[in-house]
């Protein structure tokens, strides 16, 4: 009995130490506590469960409540509020799971923002955030800084008084924020509110639309004659129907067909029908210029590229009527989509038939076509005078100097905006900044070294960084076969008096050249920066560019090592003497001059290049002859396709190949093969050839891909920027002017 007692009592202390039984039977848990640390920013306070640091037991769901004051707003509450229930009420729950620190804030309902353009301040009641207990009566004042105006209010402005004075009142009932504008430079007036004048260097080399393949003349065709189809705002895969209505394309026949829009009339009185939209492009392939923009529609629809390889018979068969359509038969179903947009081209316009032949063109029949091919510039009635459809109808041509447009009342659709469209060709600088300060032209041509002379200046509206660099590049092309009546070649011999015509087959001297082009300094100082070097004509933003593409960059050694042993040496050692161009006014051809010369002649003293420069339209003229050793131009392509280009620049029957008499069968089958290629892998394997090519090859210094500005004043609305329109206004049509 002892011994069982005993063992009882020992089980009982056992249990007692191990924490297994306690007062009644049972241990009695620990609770865990968490601080509440609560604040309130100005405006309001917490009533529930007050301010401070209170005391919660775990898993407490603990009430809040904050109550703004008058004039304020409970806004949210911030810090821990992970556990919280709704943190942008004003009463709500938190879980005390662990410390807590959180804040409600407020804010002021009648809250007034004020802030200000680069040009003044606003001294009173200054700038910042102001916050007011109740609906104020506030004081403005702004003043600008020395050669600055106060220009407007702008923002919230309902309740000011005046936003058009520095110095009123805002009622400050809600919350709002305002900006005091100001303009530096000087104010540029409002003028000829129904004209725009736009000054510009070139000129116009033509108004035939079959002729032209320059931009200042493509520019003014479009606002003369008008396309079947043309681009959609800024979209370069996309068409809006112009005279034409409706199109459709049949894969089996390979053919486009288009309805011609009804009770569209050309300046002249004459009716738009189909006839005139085949005998357009008809007259266009029996004319076909020597390097003109004809090639392409001979190439859509005959699978050649010029006259040479044709009839008659071949181009009447091309575009036909049909009915109140006409059909366009193509040559491969590789080019559908490119087809449409060589139709938005000014070589694409539409001519009337009837006034053409009444003013001595082509009539239209088989028996005299040959008697109008590869004619001159001036040998047409379409050179100076036009009778389009378009909104604008030309005034007068002073050659050079001014074109002026008057406004279509008849146009078929709304007249446009500008009575008159005056293009200036000043090459002045100066006179083009003082005409655009002083409001007698709405937009100008800006050489990118003078861009910071029209900073701080509000009057104006810049629109820059365009990315005309996707479709567009310069080039430093070497003359093959240079005129052997050349002017710029001094003795025409290797004689360290000039150059021989055939200098630059050489690929030595071309690579050498290459070489010792600075393209870091040209970009730099010729383009402010803003563009990039490329190796090819295959830039970017066309398919098919390969970032990886190899380029020339500047070593003198190279340049040297090369030059050294063109024509076998004699280059080096008889030095050489050739005169370089560019068209007055456009500085950075001049800069590209200007860098080869002084490098060349650093590494030679003999090798004498002298820099010089004329108008646009005897340059124009010597490049297209062959009389310019080597020649500066920059490519808008005609179709955003790498094709377009590669064509221009490296096919032997190309524009820019052509002027400086570059190609080979070779490579011109091969540019044909990746064109016609309907796989896409192959096709981007065949491109990357040709770039490469261009790069073995050395036919030109490649310059460059600008990025684009625009400088209008600021009166001028509507711009949008399309890479693919022709000339610096853009969407002319679309656009206004109004003083305010």
């Amino acid at each position: 009995m002892k011994n069982r007692i005993l063992f009882v009592s020992l089980a009982v202390m056992l249990a007692l130490s191990m924490g297994l039984v306690g007062c009644g039977g049972q241990e009695t848990p620990e609770v865990t506590e968490y601080n509440l640390t609560i604040s309130s920013t100005e405006g309001g306070s917490v009533t529930n469960p007050g301010e401070g640091t209170s005391t919660h037991d775990e898993g407490e769901v603990a009430d809040l409540a904050a109550d703004a004051e008058d004039g304020y707003e409970f806004v949210n509450w911030t810090g821990n509020v992970d556990t919280i229930y709704d943190v942008n009420a004003a009463s709500t729950t938190i879980v005390m799971n662990d410390d807590y620190s959180i804040t409600a804030n407020f804010e002021a309902q009648y809250v007034l923002t004020i802030d200000s353009t680069d040009g003044g301040e606003v001294i009173t009641p200054g700038e910042g955030i102001f916050a007011y207990s109740e609906p104020t009566l506030v004081n403005l004042v702004a003043e600008p800084d020395d050669d600055c105006r106060f220009v407007g209010w702008t923002g919230d402005v309902s309740t000011i008084a005046n936003a058009d004075n520095a110095t009123t009142t805002i009622t400050v009932d809600s919350r709002c924020s305002i900006t005091a504008d100001f303009a530096c430079g000087p104010a540029i007036p409002f003028k000829n509110p129904d004209s725009f004048v736009q000054m510009i260097i070139g000129s116009v080399d033509s108004l035939d639309p079959a002729w032209l393949y320059d931009t200042v003349s493509g520019e003014q065709v479009h606002y003369v004659y008008e396309t079947l189809v043309f681009y959609d705002g800024e979209e370069t895969d996309q068409f809006v129907p112009v005279l034409a209505t409706e199109w459709e394309f049949d894969s089996e026949s390979v053919s486009y067909r288009f309805k011609v829009r009804e009770g569209v009339k050309f300046h002249e009185g004459g009716e738009l029908t189909p006839e005139d939209v085949e005998y357009s492009f008809e007259r266009a392939m029996v004319q076909d210029r020597s390097f003109g923009p004809i090639w392409m529609l001979f190439r859509a629809l005959l699978g050649v590229y010029t006259s040479d390889e044709v009839t008659f018979a071949d181009i009447d068969n091309a575009v036909e009527v049909d009915g109140d359509w006409v059909r366009f038969n193509l040559s491969d179903p590789a080019g559908g989509l490119v087809f449409l947009q060589l139709l938005c081209g000014p070589w694409a316009s539409i001519v009337d038939k009837e006034w053409c032949i009444a003013n001595g063109e082509w009539n239209g029949t088989g028996q005299t076509w040959q008697q109008f091919n590869r004619p001159d510039v001036s040998n047409s009635y379409l050179y100076n005078h036009t009778n389009g459809t378009g909104p604008w109808k030309l005034e007068e041509w002073d050659p050079g100097v001014k074109i002026k447009l008057v406004r279509n009342d008849d146009y078929w659709r709304e007249p446009a905006a500008f009575e008159t469209v005056i293009t200036q060709f000043v090459e002045d600088w100066t006179t083009r900044k003082e005409a655009l300060l002083g409001g007698d032209a709405d937009l100008v041509r800006v050489p990118r070294t003078n861009i910071g002379e029209l900073e701080r200046i509000d009057d104006i509206n810049v629109y820059q960084a365009l990315p005309e660099l996707t479709l567009s590049t310069d080039a430093f092309f070497f003359n093959f076969d240079i005129d052997d009546d050349s002017e710029y070649v001094g003795s025409g011999a290797l004689d360290g008096s000039g150059i021989p015509t055939d200098f630059f087959t050489d690929i030595d001297v071309r690579k050498g050249f290459n070489y010792a082009f600075d393209w870091d300094v040209y970009i730099e100082d010729a383009l402010m920066g803003e563009a990039e070097q490329r190796g090819s004509p295959v830039v970017e933003g066309l398919p098919f560019y390969n970032p990886d593409a190899s380029m020339y960059g500047l070593d003198m050694d190279k340049a040297e090592e090369h030059l050294k042993a063109a024509w076998d040496g004699e280059v080096w050692d008889k030095g050489f003497r050739l005169i370089l161009l560019y068209n007055a006014g456009n500085l950075p051809r001049e800069t590209a001059c200007n860098i080869l010369a002084e490098n060349l002649h650093a590494i030679n003293p003999k090798f004498d290049v002298n820099v010089q420069s004329t108008d646009w339209g005897s340059y124009l003229s010597d490049m297209i002859s062959g009389s310019l050793p080597m020649f500066q131009v920059g490519w808008i392509v005609d179709y955003p396709h790498p094709d377009n280009n590669v064509v221009t620049f490296m096919a032997s029957y190309g524009v820019f190949a052509g002027w400086q008499s570059y190609g080979y069968p070779e490579l011109d089958q091969l540019i044909e093969d990746a064109f016609k290629e309907l796989d896409p892998t192959v096709q981007r394997d065949m491109y990357y050839e040709i770039q490469e090519r261009y790069y073995e090859d050395a036919p030109s210094i490649m310059l460059c891909q600008p990025l684009g500005r625009r400088y209008f004043t600021k009166y001028i609305e509507g711009f949008y920027f399309n890479p693919m329109i022709w000339g610096l206004p853009g969407p002319l049509y679309y656009m206004s002017k109004s003083s305010s």
